[in-house]
């Protein structure tokens, strides 16, 4: 399921084009006409007749040359220490697929790629990016003689996310690959929401709400969401659950201690909420609560502060609020 929702991902021009915008430095980007994007099949045929497949291609005119780009989705927990020679595999025959089909530049030259690697593995990547490395030394008189290709790796578990509140959807898929939470999937189906959909983008909707349904089942599997068709839908159930949990544990964490006085409950309850705190925003929010909280021991109150970790989207926010109750105090 995990590999389908990424191959429906990527037959979207618009997460290539984010992808690109998004992961991949160089000015020559300023050239590219992103309008101009073509998916080609990935089904590549050797000269024996062998079947290859890369994951997804695609074409987009920098200036007046095709720029193909050969996208490799991997859904390995270790990477790969021959990548590079697959890559270099895999340009080789996409140049063979080129040529057969009549699709070289006017004057017979081959068009130039850019080979990108998508990694979702716990481990950071650290495989050789450019196949020299692969090969022993050699003298400088041979160097030249040596193939030499290098490729671009997104390590969606190690690669910035902060740019999913923004649009750039590429962002918001490193994003999922990053949760670990429900509170991390509904920021995430929230930021999406938010950034709406363009005309012909419906599927991609639904891809993506698919793919939440999906994580809040293994997040919790005890707790099964109902079927969802939107990132609407999916953020609205997400917003449902999560906001109930704050309530729940302070609940949880009150009945626990009045067994042993209700002092304790109370300070359990208000524990629960600074750890609710720092691991939504930083461990700063939390510190900040911790202090706000000092002698509130209503649990009316409690309850509130929960709610609003939940409506807050920064740990600003949540500490001025609580600091601006005036029965926060009391």
């Amino acid at each position: 399921m995990h590999d389908d929702h990424y191959k429906r991902l990527f037959a979207f021009p618009r997460l290539v084009e984010d992808l690109l915008r998004g992961f991949v430095d160089g000015d020559w980007l300023d050239d590219v006409d992103f309008s101009t994007l073509d998916k080609l099949s990935a089904e590549f045929v050797s000269g024996e007749g062998r079947a290859r497949r890369g994951d997804t291609v695609w074409r987009v005119r920098r200036r007046d040359v095709w720029l193909h780009l050969l996208v490799m989705l991997e859904f390995q927990s270790r990477d790969d220490p021959d990548m590079a020679l697959r890559i270099l595999e895999y340009t080789a025959l996409l140049y063979q697929e080129l040529a057969r089909n009549g699709a070289l530049e006017p004057d017979g030259r081959r068009p130039p790629v850019l080979p990108v690697v998508l990694y979702n593995g716990a481990p950071p990547w650290r495989s050789a990016r450019e196949v020299g490395e692969l090969i022993a030394p050699v003298p400088p008189s041979l160097a030249r003689y040596q193939p030499a290709q290098s490729y671009v790796v997104v390590d969606e578990r190690h690669v910035r996310s902060d740019d999913a509140a923004e649009g750039n959807l590429m962002a918001a898929v490193a994003a999922l690959e990053q949760s670990r939470s429900m509170e991390d999937l509904h920021r995430v189906a929230a930021a999406l929401d938010r950034r709406g959909w363009a005309p012909g983008e419906e599927r991609l909707d639904l891809v993506f709400a698919k793919w939440l349904e999906r994580l809040m089942r293994r997040l919790a599997p005890r707790d099964a969401p109902p079927t969802v068709s939107t990132v609407e839908e999916a953020r609205m159930t997400l917003e449902e659950r999560v906001s109930q949990w704050p309530r729940q544990w302070l609940a949880q964490g009150i009945e626990q201690g009045l067994a042993q006085g209700r002092a304790q409950g109370i300070e359990q309850g208000r524990a629960l909420l600074c750890r609710q705190a720092a691991r939504k925003f930083d461990a700063a929010a939390g510190e900040g609560l911790a202090a706000a909280l000092t002698g509130v021991a209503d649990p009316e109150r409690l309850a509130q502060v929960g709610d609003w970790i939940i409506e807050c989207e920064t740990g600003a926010d949540l500490l001025a609020r609580v600091r601006g109750d005036g029965r926060a105090g009391g």
